[in-house]
């Protein structure tokens, strides 16, 4: 049995089904776990689905995001969409995905990069698989250069050639800033990051 985000996978209300494929599994298995983040709740949470479990940690996590250049820029808060265009500009990535903490604000922000030339994709949660599906393949083939989404992107998503993330808001945890600056900086690549941050935050 395999879980990849397994921190996510036993803390938001999967643990009843997880119990359920638990049960219908054969007692000799393996159990393999997955995660950038493992909080110690959720690593004594794991070792109910496992037994004689070995951690393998392949990184310190003074060395996370060793490939990411980070990168802040304090804006007014009239002045975030000027700085998110900017940042897409001065960059010479093939490719950015742009982190919005709302659908409506991917929604409005897709929108308005769309009026400005740029080639740009939705990803949310209220979109269809098949609607993610043809935005992911959309940036993965150059028809898109930006994909602006939610934190539905954060995990679990491999784009090859993703050299620039940018946060349109600081995001609500260290947690959540970690996976969705992880898209970049993968594999060996370098990456760089940039955090949009109103002056009254």
């Amino acid at each position: 049995m395999l879980l990849d985000e397994a921190d996510e996978m036993l803390d938001l209300g999967f643990h009843e089904g997880l119990e359920f494929i638990l049960g219908a599994a054969p007692e000799e298995r393996r159990t393999l776990l997955f995660s950038a983040t493992v909080r110690r709740a959720i690593a004594e949470l794991a070792k109910t689905v496992q037994t004689d479990a070995v951690r393998v940690a392949i990184t310190a996590s003074t060395e996370q995001h060793a490939d990411i250049d980070y990168q802040l820029m304090l804006v007014r808060r009239d002045e975030r969409e000027h700085a998110i265009i900017n940042a897409l500009l001065d960059s010479d990535a093939k490719s950015a995905l742009v982190f919005c903490r709302t659908r409506e604000a991917v929604r409005h922000l897709t929108a308005h990069l769309v009026n400005r030339g740029f080639q740009a994709v939705s990803l949310s949660g209220e979109m269809a698989q098949s609607e993610r599906s043809n935005a992911l393949q959309s940036m993965r083939d150059g028809r898109a250069r930006v994909c602006v989404a939610t934190d539905v992107a954060a995990r679990g998503i491999d784009l090859p050639n993703l050299d620039l993330v940018v946060h349109t808001d600081l995001p609500s945890n260290p947690e959540t800033l970690l996976h969705r600056s992880g898209r970049t900086g993968r594999a060996g690549r370098k990456g760089v990051c940039v955090l949009i941050v109103p002056e009254n935050r």
